[in-house]
C-alpha cells in the first residue's frame, strides 16, 4: 500500500541556530502525535529571527533532532515576511515552493491566522488554484483579536487595527468557503466559521497526556484541604498582553479583597503589559496577595501550581481558545471567568466553570467572595472540573482530527 503524507502549514515558528533547527515545545509534540497518524507529514513553517526568538520570554524551543517520530517528517524552514515588502518580495518563490509540496502531498491541512506573512493562507490559495481540497485549521477568530487588542491604542492604530480586521476577515472567509474541512479549536471560532464550510467540524488542541490529569485520589484530598483552607487560592497561566485584559483580573482581585475575601493569586506568565499590571497592584495595596512569578519554563512545575488552586481566574476579552481553560479542567481546577462560547461550551456538560458578562470585573470580584463563603459549591466545582479535564487529552484530539481529515480529503 502507498503511503500517505499530509502537508502542514503552520504560523508557530521554527527557530534555526548554528544550523539546527528547533520548535516551540508544544508544536514539537504536536508534530509527533501527527506522525503518529499519518505514514509521513511535510511541516512547513516560518522562520523567526534569533533576535526576536530572544525577546519571547515566553516560547521553549525544542530541538526538533529529539523529536521521537522525525524519520517520518520532513521540516521546510520558511521566511519570515511579517512586513508588506518583505511579503512581496518572498511571495513568488515560497508559492512556488508551497505549490511543490502540495502536489506531492495526500493530505492537506493549514493553520491560517494572519494577513501578510502568512504562509498557511498562500498555500490554500495554491491548493485551490490546482483543484485540491484542503482542511483548515485555527484556534482564533483573529480579526476579533486585532480589533479588541487596538482598543486601548492612539486614534491612528484603532484604525489601521479596523481596516487590518477588515481585510483578514474577508480573506478569511474566502479561504474557507474554499476549503474542504473546518477544523475549529473552540466554541468561538466554530460559531465564527463554521457557515462558510460545510464540513465545519468543532475540535480541541491539548498537548497534555492523560498521565498529566489529576487522580481520584487526588481530587479528594483537593477538595478536603479546600475546605480546611482559611485562604482562597487563585492562578492564571498565560501571557501578560491586552487580549488576557490582566489589569481586569488585578481589579476583579483587588474588589473580592475589599470585601474581605482572604485569597492568595498568582499570574504565571510574561508580557508587554506586566510593569503596568505590577504598578496596578501596587497602586490597588495588592502585593501582599498577588504574586506575579513570570513565565514557568517547566510544564510540570506549571501543571503542579495549577492542580493546587482553587481557581483558575480569566479575563479574555477576544474570541480565542486558550488550551489553559482545558489544562485547569484536567488539573481539576475550575475555571472562572469572562463568558464566552468557547469557556461554556467547555463546561456545559460536565461542569467546572462559572462565568459572568465579559468586562465585568466588579460582578467577577464578587463571584470571587461567593464562592470563598461557599466551599461547598467550590467543591462542588473541583469535582465537576477533574471529572470534566479526563475526556482530554494529546493523544485523543490528535487521532479525532486525523481521522476528520483522512474521511474528508
Amino acid at each position: 500500500m502507498k503511503s500517505k503524507t499530509m502537508l502542514l502549514v503552520i504560523p508557530v515558528p521554527f527557530l534555526k541556530k548554528e544550523n539546527q533547527l528547533f520548535v516551540e515545545s508544544q508544536a514539537c509534540n504536536g508534530l509527533d502525535r501527527w506522525a503518529d497518524n499519518f505514514d509521513s507529514v511535510i511541516v512547513a513553517a516560518p522562520t523567526i529571527p534569533e533576535e526576536l526568538a530572544q525577546e519571547r520570554k515566553t516560547m521553549t524551543w525544542c530541538d526538533t533532532s529529539n523529536l521521537v517520530n522525525l524519520n517520518q517528517l520532513e521540516l521546510i524552514p520558511l521566511p519570515w515576511a511579517y512586513s508588506i515588502p518583505k511579503f512581496i518580495y518572498c511571495y513568488t518563490s515560497v508559492r512556488s515552493l508551497l505549490g511543490k509540496l502540495i502536489a506531492l502531498s495526500d493530505y492537506l491541512q493549514f493553520g491560517i491566522g494572519g494577513l501578510w506573512g502568512d504562509w498557511a493562507a498562500v498555500a490554500a490559495l495554491e491548493a485551490h488554484k490546482q483543484g485540491r481540497g484542503y482542511a483548515i485549521h485555527t484556534d482564533r477568530v483573529q480579526y476579533n483579536v486585532v480589533i479588541e487588542s487596538s482598543k486601548e491604542s492612539n486614534l491612528k492604530n484603532k484604525i489601521k487595527a479596523r481596516v487590518v480586521a477588515f481585510l483578514m476577515e474577508k480573506y478569511h472567509q474566502s479561504i474557507i468557503k474554499n476549503c474542504a474541512l473546518g477544523l475549529w479549536h473552540g466554541q468561538d471560532c466554530y460559531s465564527a466559521y463554521r457557515s462558510f464550510c460545510k464540513n465545519s467540524y468543532l475540535i480541541h488542541n491539548i498537548h497534555l497526556k492523560p498521565k498529566d490529569g489529576i487522580s481520584e485520589i487526588e481530587i479528594a484530598e483537593k477538595i478536603k484541604n479546600t475546605k480546611n483552607d482559611s485562604k482562597l487560592r487563585i492562578c492564571y497561566a498565560g501571557r501578560i498582553v491586552p487580549m488576557k485584559a490582566p489589569l481586569d483580573w488585578v481589579k476583579a482581585i483587588g474588589r473580592a479583597k475589599e470585601q474581605g475575601v482572604d485569597l492568595q493569586a498568582t499570574w504565571l506568565g510574561d508580557g508587554i503589559l506586566f510593569n503596568e499590571m505590577q504598578e496596578m497592584i501596587k497602586k490597588l495595596g495588592l502585593n501582599s496577595c498577588i504574586e506575579l512569578a513570570g513565565f514557568e519554563s517547566n510544564r510540570d512545575n506549571l501543571l503542579d501550581k495549577i492542580k493546587k488552586s482553587h481557581i483558575m481566574l480569566f479575563t479574555h476579552i477576544t474570541k480565542e481558545s486558550p488550551r489553559c481553560l482545558i489544562e485547569s479542567l484536567i488539573c481539576g481546577t475550575p475555571i472562572i471567568g469572562y463568558e464566552s462560547e468557547y469557556a461554556k461550551d467547555l463546561v456545559k456538560e460536565f461542569g467546572g466553570g462559572i462565568f459572568v458578562q465579559m468586562k465585568d470585573w466588579r460582578q467577577l470580584g464578587d463571584l470571587l467572595l461567593s464562592l470563598w463563603e461557599n466551599k461547598e459549591q467550590l467543591s462542588q466545582l473541583i469535582q465537576e472540573a477533574g471529572n470534566n479535564g479526563k475526556r482530554f487529552n494529546d493523544k485523543a484530539v490528535f487521532f479525532e482530527r486525523s481521522n476528520l481529515i483522512k474521511q474528508h480529503l
